[in-house]
């Protein structure tokens, strides 16, 4: 009870490292109590950066209110950093001694999602042998923004305002029934070109859902 009580602080991140991201925006809702220290790990694996290579300006949009930047190694919390509850707190996130942030290596894990997403049919029914790991990823690291959820769960990526569609792709794919009659189904490739068969499709994005290491496909 006393967890969802707690006061918490929207942080919105302005990656300003590149062209690319600059205008790009990355939300972060964490409890006040949060350390600083924790909230740099949850912005490096948000954006997918080594932490400790990448600083935090206080920002109110698009630009900079205070060159200073916020210290990564405090135990105190955002709360007494001056984050405030309730409010947009805006950051934006700097090269850290004129070098521009490390990108999180990938791992090698993801060698075999290529495989994975080559797959296609019916999976193991839930209980037999061997799919243990279907759901549960035994090599999960906080600090990787590509592992899998520890809950074993698997995201989509939103695709420019596609939140309602992803939104009913999952709730299809956590209806049993419906799932189990689709991956029942029997794709011929004579009848149907693969690329516009949406059942065929829609049949392959559950086995990656199901499959993935990946945190979103």
């Amino acid at each position: 009870e006393s967890a969802a009580e707690e006061l918490r602080v929207l942080c919105i991140i302005q990656d300003t490292t590149n062209s690319k991201t600059v205008n790009e925006r990355v939300t972060l809702n964490v409890p006040a109590s949060t350390p600083l220290k924790r909230l740099f790990e949850d912005v490096a694996s948000k954006v997918g950066y080594v932490n400790g290579t990448f600083d935090l300006l206080w920002g109110n949009g698009d630009n900079v209110t205070d060159t200073t930047p916020i210290d990564q190694n405090s135990d105190k919390t955002v709360l007494d950093a001056g984050f405030e509850p309730g409010k947009k707190n805006f950051l934006h996130l700097t090269d850290k001694d004129g070098e521009q942030p490390h990108i999180t290596p990938e791992e090698s894990s993801t060698t075999d999602d290529s495989a994975q997403d080559r797959f296609i049919g019916p999976l193991p029914r839930e209980g037999s042998g061997g799919c243990t790991n279907d759901y549960v990823s035994q090599s999960y690291s906080y600090s990787s923004v590509l592992s899998k959820s520890e809950t074993g769960y698997v995201g989509l990526v939103n695709q420019a305002m596609t939140c309602y569609l992803n939104s009913l792709l999952q709730t299809l794919f956590m209806t049993p029934e419906f799932r189990n009659a689709l991956y029942k189904w029997e794709f011929e490739e004579s009848e149907e070109d693969p690329v516009t068969s949406i059942p065929y499709q829609l049949q392959r994005l559950f086995v990656l859902l199901q499959t993935s290491k990946k945190r979103a496909i």
